[in-house]
């Protein structure tokens, strides 16, 4: 049996399956990414790097090439955040006056709405009751006394007028800043990511700063989810996986007030495969190393190596890569790690 049908409705029919299609391939595309919910004008930055210290005894000093605490510095002057909102203490530079002059200086001048973040790199310490934690200044030691984590939170909630705060910190002891955070109930919003828990100990790699780096800057690799943004929530995922994969240790975090899940830190590039971003192991020179996969492409992997120099990462085939494993852990669990005078991005193993 044949059917016929007039002009008029195969033109409907017509209409139909176009607005069907487009409506359908509409629904398909990924939805557009967000624009970062901080913005570098309205941004004040507090960075403190000791790699060296007075008293070389107590604190071992770190190598000096390759600073990743430099690296985050140049992040935010290269977006836009003005000088005169920036402060960067390194080595003799960061004595605890200083740090903690500058520090109040800076947040006294900040404004109502505006966003402070502080990140501190070198060697954690315990006072003798193990009641306080310190970051070593420069001058740390038994008569000085160095950054407290309690007098960090204190002195932003003295003196800083804005709205927001990002705590960060790569160091022993860095998640006392989490407990400091937690313990609050106040008009500013915080986020807290740090490299270890409060009683723990950290690595001497540059793990935890480059992947803050990498969510800031909107790596592909860091955006897990591939939807076009990293969200503090992602970003303290990927820190997660990394400490736990790369540095067998716990990293901390804590958000409070506006700060949630999907807060947008960085828009992302977009993956050049679904292998991107995967924690893998990597044959080398016939032996096994920890990796990330960064870039892909024609069967092969661009892998950056843990605590190595962005120098070391090379591509490699599919024969040289395994699956890597994340260690997992309760919560509560004590998770033993070394010091920060272990091996160093750039120094041999």
């Amino acid at each position: 049996m044949t059917y016929y049908c007039s002009l008029q409705t195969l033109k409907r029919l017509c209409l139909a399956v176009f607005l069907s299609a487009t409506f359908g391939l509409l629904a398909a595309l990924p939805a557009p990414a967000r624009e970062r919910e901080w913005q570098p004008q309205r941004t004040w930055v507090f960075i403190v790097g000791t790699l060296q210290w007075e008293h070389s005894g107590m604190f071992e000093s770190f190598p000096m090439e390759n600073r990743r605490d430099a690296q985050l510095a140049r992040f935010f002057k290269t977006q836009g955040v003005p000088a005169e909102q920036m402060v960067y203490l390194k080595d003799r530079q960061a004595t605890t006056r200083q740090v903690r002059t500058a520090f109040k200086t800076l947040l006294s001048e900040a404004k109502e709405g505006d966003l402070l973040f502080v990140y501190y790199t070198g060697h954690g310490y315990k006072s003798d009751d193990e009641r306080t934690t310190f970051f070593a200044t420069y001058d740390a030691g038994d008569n000085v006394p160095g950054w407290a984590t309690s007098s960090i939170v204190r002195d932003i909630e003295q003196y800083f007028k804005g709205s927001e705060a990002v705590l960060t910190a790569d160091c022993c002891y860095s998640g006392s800043l989490a407990q400091q955070v937690r313990a609050l109930n106040s008009r500013i919003s915080y986020a807290c990511l740090a490299s270890s828990s409060a009683n723990e100990l950290s690595t001497g790699n540059w793990t935890f700063t480059e992947m803050l780096l990498a969510g800031l800057k909107g790596e592909a690799y860091a955006d897990t989810n591939q939807d076009g943004e990293i969200t503090l929530q992602e970003l303290a995922e990927d820190i997660r996986a990394d400490m736990a994969f790369a540095e067998d240790q716990r990293s901390a975090f804590v958000a409070t007030g506006v700060f949630t899940n999907q807060t947008v830190l960085a828009r992302a590039e977009r993956r050049s495969s679904r292998d991107v971003s995967k924690r893998v192991e990597v044959k080398s020179e016939g032996d096994w190393y920890k990796a990330r996969i960064i870039e892909a492409g024609q069967g092969q992997y661009k892998v950056h190596y843990y605590g190595y120099d962005d120098w070391y990462d090379e591509w490699v085939n599919a024969r040289q890569v395994r699956d890597g494993k994340i260690a997992r852990y309760a919560p509560g669990s004590s998770v033993g790690g070394s010091s920060r005078n272990g091996p160093w991005p750039g120094s041999p193993r």
